[in-house]
């Protein structure tokens, strides 16, 4: 037991490594050497848990959306007003990037038409595809047109998750951390009034 224990341990190293190392860098920039250094172990180890780099990259992203999924389903399945259930979804979607701070940036480096898109898209269709339905049936006039669930869903996911994955940059231009409380907590305000403007209009148009 003592021997498993120790593997499980250089295991959860691994992929405490690999998650920092390829949201900092990207996964190409970094080697399996490079993650080995960082978590302590021996090279040899990560072939041996992961066979390779992208089953490594496989293992961090499953880790993500395994723990995203559970958040945002809860958030859209628990009873409320549909304006209450969309608020839910970012309370929920916000709180997981700023405690996973990787998440966003690997996603958005590996998502981006790179070799590694398939993994993206096969981990978020279930995600997308349930965000879809909740939409339509909380505003049915999101079923077609310009303001379809699905430019809806691409629209909030662009406003939540740019902010993530630019929170360097934008600490530098508007001269404030954009991840401590107080500005996370305007942020989410800010998202609210985008969700009053579209349910309105969806609600006049319905």
């Amino acid at each position: 037991m003592a021997v498993r224990r120790n593997g499980l341990k250089a295991q959860e190293k691994i992929l405490r490594a690999a998650d920092k190392l390829f949201g900092e860098s990207g996964y190409d920039a970094v080697s399996t050497r490079e993650i080995a250094e960082l978590a302590g172990v021996n090279k040899a180890l990560i072939h041996y848990h992961f066979k390779s780099k992208e089953d490594l990259l496989a293992a961090v992203l499953d880790d993500y959306y395994e723990r995203a999924n559970q958040a945002l389903m809860a958030a859209l399945a628990a009873p409320g007003a549909p304006r209450d259930m969309m608020r839910r979804v970012i309370d929920a979607y916000c709180d997981f990037l700023a405690h996973n701070r990787s998440f966003s940036r690997i996603v958005q480096r590996e998502g981006a038409g790179g070799p590694h898109e398939g993994l993206i898209r096969k981990r978020l269709q279930g995600m997308f595809t349930a965000g879809i339905t909740a939409v339509q049936a909380a505003w049915p006039a999101s079923r077609s047109g310009d303001m379809a669930a699905h430019h809806l869903l691409v629209s909030f996911y662009g406003m939540i998750v740019s902010y993530f994955t630019y929170s360097d940059l934008l600490k530098h231009l508007t001269g404030v951390n954009p991840l401590s409380r107080q500005q996370l907590a305007q942020r989410k305000q800010h998202l609210y009034r985008m969700v009053d403007i579209v349910a309105m209009d969806l609600e006049t148009t319905g």
